[in-house]
């Protein structure tokens, strides 16, 4: 249980559940990054399992590896689950990470923004130290 955000009203968590883990490994949604996740599924993908025919969408959380740059974070709405995901709920909707992901997911914070030069996710390291602490609480 993670002890830094749980009183927070504008996180939500995933504790990865990885032998070892403390509170500063949890993988950190803002209800803001929740808040669009939940409005594209419900606007665009079938994530309820309420018929046997409909395909049930859940977020993916992985690192993209290309030649042109070396990681990078990203999340994407997918429906096949493979073999070695680990598979995390937060308000109903299911978070799948693979096995790999999940080690640079813990400690990341996911926040979405959008202004007049930027749209879309953004994921940050959370800092441990007091002082970075409270500006994260700010």
């Amino acid at each position: 249980m993670n002890k830094i955000f749980r009183n927070l009203d504008d996180y939500e968590i995933i504790y990865p559940n990885i032998l070892g883990a403390d509170v500063s490994d949890d993988i950190v949604f803002t209800k803001n990054a929740m808040n669009v996740i939940v409005r594209e599924l419900y606007d665009h993908y079938s994530f309820f399992d309420d018929s046997k025919n409909k395909m049930v969408y859940f977020v993916r959380l992985f690192i993209d590896s290309s030649p042109a740059y070396s990681k990078k974070f990203a999340i994407k709405f997918d429906n096949k689950l493979e073999k070695f995901d680990r598979v995390f709920e937060l308000r109903k909707i299911k978070i799948v990470i693979d096995r790999k992901s999940i080690f640079y997911f813990m400690g990341i914070l996911i926040d979405y923004i959008k202004n007049e030069k930027e749209e879309g996710f953004v994921f940050f390291e959370i800092e441990t130290d007091d002082e970075n602490l409270k500006t994260i609480n700010n």
